[in-house]
């Protein structure tokens, strides 16, 4: 064994900056190991040198190992087999296999294996930031547990910590948005997930609209209850002797990880398998959402709750009306942070009206109700000292609807940025003071408000419960839609009496709720929300003109007249912040130079038409890099003031300033897929999508994500083209939504006539078909689809070709032929519930 050197010094010496070895170049590896180390009041380091001389021919290896363990003693007593090379060149392959056998899922085989690995290594990178969803299988859902997720602290971009439980089964921290945009397939890949993932975050959503930022991973906890079950299951797994080391690890809050950690160190014998172990245990247990603060409430974090209900509903469509109204499991977060009403946040600044300091940490309220600051805590009933509320999921629907409807900005566009922090674009982090609203938000809620719509059309016969609060914010805000569509408001008169309300209900549900409830049918909802889209969608017009027909993605907003406001005695009311407090009487919009995410957005709302239009449109702009084929997060913002934020002080063409964000590009790729837009599709993705990049000009590998492409506008030519800080990113969700709808097409299962059906109804180029006119993949997991053309053939279009015929093959080795173009009934059900080993589509 070499040991390994861990004081830097003797390696650098005095050269604290790390550039060159000063004292290892002086010197023998021999001195420096004979050298004292003191490793202490220093970055911790490790390096493993070896003196060798080779003649003609020969080699030498050096085999290192770093990890991390919670008992040296644990590697001593495998010293021997660390020290065989055989060994780990053993774990090394074990690693690979393991990576192929978890990638497997969304193996793919078409005409071009570059896009074929690609796939495979967006899938890795998209379960490495979301987690990948291991089921506990128990005969129903089963206990869903994220491996391997991890904030996106790369080597990279090393300022987000990020940390992984030292544990088997380990799960890891995360953001709300990543982690939520990161799992909207999961359901596709392993429709076991069902409803977790909807639970968890719509469960996560404030009474207030907003959302914790940081997510944790989950815990159990033996159900109330079930103590005697508990009792029976250990006593049936483990020895007598250990059966108390065995309760007591299942005592309190545990992670699967914790238990098979404690049998492991505590040499805890099982006489059943260990995952057999915790799937009864955790089918005895509750499952418990951890989350806290973190660091503010960005806008636009919501707008990916509805793509998890999208994900599902594709595939249980049968299960329609039991999400919505069948499980009562849902719940409210109830952070410490409370955001400030108008009268506390804007002030006046050098002259101008600004929003500064929206947000309270609330030590008023962890004091009245006796909480902790960072502990996961939930809204109750009988203000905050009562039990947790629960409700359905249409419920939760209506109330994070309705907090968004209710932040409509003055002129009823965008959703204001009123709680401190910008949307998606960090660097945009200046426009909540200047008033800011973001159309990219607006064109979700239209999606969510539509949604709602439709389901209360639908399932009209049902009534909901809904807290009293929530209700008379309902109303009250139902009230004022209707007095503007009547003229009996104006635009600022409306936001303002709307913007009264949402702060007279946050006040109401500060320390929590009464838990008294209103019945309320859903056939009012549906009136309710069927007047909301009428004013969302005049907004939206609004915008589009303002923008000359391209919607702006961002709004900002001047007082054009306000008033100091002033206390009793006549002097000025002066804020927390030091500034002076004002109320705004009158405001006007200016709209932001474009940026690709509203449209990006909205596309997928359109119809064919509309979107060809407003494609045609931004291809036409500067979004638009004709240099490089791409599409800019941006266009020039020379003529913006600092004040929108940090984004300013990037240079053009990098960061987030008029780059081509690869997150963002994506979405707008998956947009034009969206809205049947194929041929453009296919044209656009040979130059922006990584895959088919020039390695030379993308200056790594094409199978790596890059956080962001320097665009042609940079001043330095030497990067254009060149992807810039690999990363964990959106980026990979947004790929393996467009890999989904070209292998298997929209709305894959669909629920007519009280029966399932199976359409896979693929969007492929003929040029993506190998040299036997195939492409196959794997479908939910576990089957393998093939689709045979007859001929050369885009299936797409006036000429495409489509299903004829499907060969299935049972996982007992049988098969069936069934005629095409889709499967129904007990096929249908036999493919979604994993029976069917693989399915060869055959299309002329």
């Amino acid at each position: 064994m070499i040991k390994p050197i861990v004081d830097f010094e003797l390696i650098f010496g005095g050269n604290t900056s790390l550039i060159h070895p000063d004292r290892f170049a002086a010197g023998s590896i021999e001195s420096l190991a004979q050298a004292t180390p003191y490793p202490v009041n220093k970055v911790p380091c490790g390096f493993s040198g070896l003196s060798a001389r080779l003649e003609p021919g020969e080699t030498a290896t050096v085999y290192t190992l770093v990890g991390h363990v919670n008992d040296i003693g644990k590697i001593n007593k495998r010293s021997k087999d660390l020290c065989s090379p055989a060994y780990i060149l053993d774990k090394r392959k074990e690693a690979s296999a393991l990576t192929r056998e978890l990638t497997d899922d969304v193996a793919t085989k078409t005409g071009l294996p570059v896009f074929d690995e690609y796939s495979r290594q967006s899938y890795l990178d998209n379960f490495l930031r979301g987690g990948y969803p291991f089921i506990f299988d128990n005969g129903k859902e089963g206990a869903v547990v994220h491996l391997y997720s991890r904030k996106h602290g790369d080597p990279e971009r090393d300022y987000n910590f990020f940390s992984l439980a030292p544990e088997y089964y380990s799960q890891g921290n995360g953001n709300f948005r990543d982690m939520n945009q990161n799992r909207r397939n999961d359901v596709f890949f392993n429709p076991k997930v069902g409803t977790f993932n909807i639970r968890m975050f719509f469960s996560l959503i404030q009474a207030d609209g907003y959302n914790p930022l940081s997510v944790e991973g989950t815990k159990f906890r033996v159900a109330q209850g079930m103590d005697g079950e508990l009792e029976k299951l250990l006593r049936a797994s483990a020895a007598q002797e250990d059966y108390d080391k065995l309760a007591k690890a299942c005592a309190g809050d545990f992670t699967p990880g914790k238990i098979i950690n404690a049998i492991s160190d505590q040499g805890i014998r099982l006489g059943i398998a260990e995952e057999q172990f915790l799937s009864e245990l955790l089918t005895i247990s509750e499952q418990h959402f951890a989350a806290s603060f973190g660091e503010g409430f960005w806008s636009d974090h919501w707008t990916y709750n509805m793509d998890l209900v999208d994900g599902f509903l594709d595939i249980y469509p049968d299960r329609y009306e039991e999400l919505l109204f069948g499980e009562s499991a849902y719940t409210f977060f109830d952070s410490p942070v409370y955001v400030l009403p108008r009268s506390e946040k804007v002030v006046i600044s050098r002259g101008k009206v600004r929003q500064y300091g929206a947000l309270l940490e609330d030590e008023e309220k962890l004091n009245k109700l006796g909480r902790k600051r960072n502990a996961a805590e939930w809204l109750r009933v009988n203000g905050g000292q009562g039990d947790i509320y629960r409700t359905n999921l249409f419920v939760k629907m209506i109330s994070l609807s309705l907090n968004k409807m209710a932040t409509l900005d003055p002129y009823g566009m965008g959703v204001e940025m009123e709680a401190n922090k910008p949307g998606w674009n960090d660097a945009m982090n200046g426009l909540p003071g200047l008033f800011g609203s973001g159309m990219s938000e607006t064109m979700e809620l239209k999606r969510l408000v539509a949604f709602i719509v439709e389901a209360a059309e639908r399932f009209g016969h049902h009534t909901v419960m809904v807290p009293e609060e929530i209700a008379s914010y309902l109303e009250g805000v139902y009230d004022a839609v209707q007095q503007y569509q009547t003229g009996a408001l104006d635009s600022f008169r409306y936001w303002d009496r709307v913007a009264g309300q949402r702060e007279s209900y946050r006040a109401s549900v500060r320390y929590g709720i009464s838990g008294l409830e209103v019945e309320i049918p859903v056939k009012h909802v549906k009136r309710i929300y069927a007047a909301f889209l009428d004013k969302i969608e005049e907004g939206i017009r609004r915008a589009e003109q303002l923008g000359g027909g391209i919607v702006p993605t961002y709004f900002r907003f001047e007082a054009e007249r306000f008033e100091e406001i002033r206390d009793a005695e006549g002097s000025p009311v002066i804020t927390r912040y030091g500034l002076p407090a004002a109320k705004v009487l009158e405001f006007k919009a200016y709209a932001l130079p474009h940026f690709l995410e509203a449209p990006a957005r909205g596309m997928k709302l359109a119809n064919e038409g509309q979107a060809r239009t407003m494609y045609d449109r931004i291809k036409a702009s500067d979004l638009y890099d004709a240099a490089l084929g791409m599409y800019k997060t941006s266009v020039s913002l020379e003529g913006e003031g600092d004040e929108i934020g940090r984004i300013r002080a990037f240079t053009a063409g990098w960061l987030e300033r008029e780059s081509v964000f690869l997150h963002m590009t994506y979405k707008y790729l998956l947009s034009l897929l969206k809205a049947g837009l194929y041929e453009e599709f296919f044209s656009e993705i040979k130059t922006s999508l990584i895959p088919f990049l020039d390695p030379a000009v993308y200056g790594r590998s094409t199978l790596e994500n890059s956080s962001f492409i320097a665009s042609s506008v940079n001043p330095d030519p030497h990067v254009h083209g060149r992807g810039f800080v690999a990363r964990l990113s959106g980026s990979t969700a947004e790929f393996l939504s467009m890999w989904i709808m070209m292998m298997a097409g929209k709305r894959v299962f669909r629920y007519e006539g009280n029966q399932l059906q199976l359409h896979l109804n693929p969007v492929l180029p003929s040029w993506l078909f190998d040299e036997r006119q195939e492409v196959s993949f794997t479908f939910l997991g576990s089957v393998k689809v093939t689709y045979r053309s007859e001929r050369a053939a885009n299936t797409f279009g006036q000429d495409g070709v489509a299903i004829q015929r499907f060969t299935l093959t049972t996982a007992g080795g049988d098969t069936f032929e069934v005629d095409g173009p889709l499967l129904t009934g007990k096929w249908a059900h036999e493919v979604r519930n994993g029976n069917i080993r693989s399915i060869l589509a055959v299309m002329r």
